[in-house]
This record gives structure tokens, sequence and C-alpha cells, in this order.
């Protein structure tokens, strides 16, 4: 992670306090800083109670101004998609491609002219994603420490990055394991397609593991439904793509291969390529090949605030962060793993076929398959009458009271979206 240390000088720093309280009842209280009257500066400042607060403050906002900035200079400033309020829910949504018609020419029916009428409504995905981090990070300082801080050439410098570190620094670290568990989460749910690999110990399996590399990343650059858990048609330009390579990968596969496997320059490639620590419980997965747009992180609320005791004489600083991060289920990604791949051979549906207006129910999916695939995907109702009939993400189906439709359960697993399993429910006698 990037540093979040504060390059200052003490005198310049000094000399905008100085200007700050031109104009106040103070202005001219405290003499000129300059080199080598530091001591002298602070033991004039300590004569002034309510000047030493505010100098106090003063040094440190300004620091927070300075690193506030730096915010997204970090490794994963891509991911960063700008500021949301607090309140809101993201819905992410896909419109999928239209369907293709045959064209009638000379051999059009009469009932096909209907057809000229009839409404096609856009073919969209959505998928919301709720704020899922709220925390907030405390540092404590006594008056002695800044005391202290005019007592050394970089004192003052070491002093206002004992605060900026203490909060931005274990911001950074929470966050990119709020990131990590992404991959984890997505994985464990077989949300990520698998490709299997041997691990890069040599020049032969190097060049196997680059391959295989290039082979996903061509096929990214054609429309497809077999690269994201939702299976909506999408591809990514080469420029597009992202590279997570675990340390492991990196160790061993050299920047100059991977240019050549993605066609690319060094240069242009090294700006693709974002190297990332072992993924939690993974172990077996040594890279992602990704569309740029499949991180997705939302600031709903960064802040600092401030108190001063004046039982204890010190200072405590807080950084709020809320955040919405999520992998986005619509673009493409796939993981290299030396372990095993599993496969999916087919989908069941079970739950009772038939259903009574206003009534609720449980539906279960299995799913069939080698390597112990993951049951996990999603639930879908299709031929309802009422808006109100819906199905959750667990499979429980919501009867609209008003319901008269015959309805088809679908359960799609994430793991493979072809295959599909399905269960037709229709009114009770007498419903």
């Amino acid at each position: 992670m990037p540093s979040r240390r504060v390059i200052t000088d003490p005198v310049k720093m000094l000399r905008a306090f100085n200007q700050s309280l031109e104009g106040t009842e103070y202005e001219g209280m405290l003499p000129e800083p300059r080199d080598g009257n530091l001591v002298e500066y602070q033991s004039t400042l300590w004569n002034y109670p309510k000047i030493m607060n505010a100098f106090f403050n003063n040094i440190v906002n300004l620091a927070f101004v300075v690193v506030n900035k730096m915010y997204f200079s970090n490794p994963l400033a891509f991911a960063k998609q700008g500021e949301m309020p607090y309140r809101y829910t993201i819905e992410d949504i896909w419109v999928d491609i239209c369907k293709a018609h045959s064209f009638y020419g000379d051999n059009v029916q009469e009932n096909e002219v209907i057809g000229v009428l009839r409404q096609e409504k856009p073919n969209l995905k959505v998928a919301f994603h709720p704020m899922n981090r709220k925390e907030f990070f405390k540092q404590s300082v006594g008056i002695d420490s800044l005391k202290g801080a005019f007592y050394s050439e970089n004192g003052l410098n070491d002093f206002v990055n004992k605060i900026i570190d203490g909060l931005y620094t274990s911001n950074d670290v929470t966050e990119f394991v709020y990131q990590m568990a992404l991959f984890s989460d997505y994985l464990d749910n077989g949300m990520i397609k698998l490709e299997q690999v041997a691990s890069p110990t040599d020049k032969d399996s190097s060049n196997k593991f680059l391959s295989t590399a290039k082979t996903i990343s061509n096929k990214f650059l054609f429309p497809s439904r077999a690269y994201n858990p939702t299976g909506v048609m999408n591809s990514s330009a080469r420029s597009k793509q992202i590279v997570w390579l675990t340390a492991k990968a990196d160790a061993i596969i050299s920047v100059e291969s991977l240019a050549y496997a993605f066609n690319m320059d060094k240069a242009e490639l090294m700006g693709r390529i974002v190297m990332i620590p072992e993924i939690p419980n993974h172990p077996e997965i040594i890279a992602v090949i990704s569309d740029e747009e499949f991180m997705k992180i939302y600031d709903n609320l960064f802040r600092a605030e401030t108190l001063w005791n004046q039982e204890t004489l010190t200072w405590t600083y807080w950084l709020h962060v809320w955040q919405t991060m999520f992998l986005s289920p619509f673009h493409n990604a796939v993981a290299l793993t030396t372990g095993d791949v599993y496969t999916i051979t087919s989908t069941t549906v079970t739950g009772t076929t038939s259903y009574t207006p206003g009534s609720i129910s449980q539906y279960t999916s299995t799913v069939e398959g080698t390597g112990n695939p993951p049951n996990k995907g999603i639930w879908r109702v299709e031929g309802n009458t009422s808006p109100a009939t819906q199905i959750d993400d667990r499979g429980y189906l919501s009867v609209g009271i008003a319901e008269k439709g015959t309805l088809k359960i679908t359960f799609t697993p994430f793991a493979d979206t072809t295959k599909v399993g399905g269960l037709e429910v229709t009114p009770a006698t007498g419903a």
C-alpha cells in the first residue's frame, strides 16, 4: 500500500499559521519562524493556550487536506467510482442485446402484421448493492507530544504524520482486506469462471500460463455470455482488461512476457497489472483476468472529526469511512487456478407445483456435476400476471393476491449459466 507520509517544511508550516492570525487579536504575538528558532517559537506559543489550540488544529487539518487529496492515488484507484450519498443503494443495470427476428418479406402472414405493433421491452438485468462498510478509526495525541515536536529537525513532521498514519494507513489496510474478501466470496459462490493452469515454476510452465492467459484475453474481445455470473452478453477490449497477478506468479512471470501475451508494449501493460497477495482461502488462484469495471468502490462518507479533551489534555481525531464495494456480476472475469475445475451437468428445482394467491412457499435447487460445484445462483419467476408475485435470493416465492398465471420458477447457477433448472407452478384447484 502507498505511504501516507506528508512531507512538509516546518518553517513554511509555521509561517502559514502566523499568516492565519493576521487581523486577529493574536497578530504579532508569535516570532517569525526560521531555521534554528523553533524552540523559541514553541516557548512563546505555550504562553497562549488559545493560540496553541488553534495552532494544533491548523497544522493537523492542513495535513488532513493534503492526505485527502492523496487518498485516490493508491494502486486500486481505478476501482473508485466517486462519492455516493450514504442513503443510496447502488443499482447496477445492464441492458442485454435484443432478440433477432427473421425478415418476413413477401411471405408475411396476416397474424404477423400484428407483430409490428407488439412491444418488446429492453432486456434489463439489475443487481442491487447496499452499503457494506461503516467504520471509524480513532487516534489520540497528548500535549507532551506537541512539546517534543519542536526539539528536533523533523519533529513537527513526525508529529503530524503520527496522527495521519494512525488513521489513513489503518483505513488503507482495512479497505484492502475488504477488497480481497470480495474475490474470496465470489470464488466461494462460483461467480468467477475457472481455468486450470500449472503453477508457473519454470520456463515451460510459465509459457503454458502465458498461453492460457492470452487465450482468455483473446476470448474477452468477442461478445459472449460465458465469462460473467449473470450470463449477459459482454466483451472487453484489450485496453480495458486488468490482470490481477498474485505475488507468487509475479515472482516468476516477467512483464515482457505478459506484454507479449496481451499484445501491448511494456509501459502500457504496467498500468493494467495489479499485484495482489494470496486470495484468502484460495491459495490455488494465481491470477485473475477481468474487465476494468469488474471491481467498483463508492465512498458514501469520508470524514474526519476532532475533539480537545481539557481534562486529559489530549486531542482525539476520528476518521469515518462508509463505503459500498462490490464486484459487478455483469463484467467479465476468469480466475487461473492450479486446483481442480468443477463442472455442472444439470440443475433441478424442487418444491410445490401449485400455488394459492397470497401464499408463500420455498423452492430449493440442486446442481449435479464434478468437483463439488457451488449451489449458488439466481432465482427468477416468469409468467406472473401480478407484479406482487416475486421470488427472493433464498428461493422463497411470494404470490400476489391477484395472481392468476402459470408460473415458471427457474434457478441459474453462477458457475454455469447455461445449466438452468426450472419448475412449472399452476394455480391450485379452486384458487
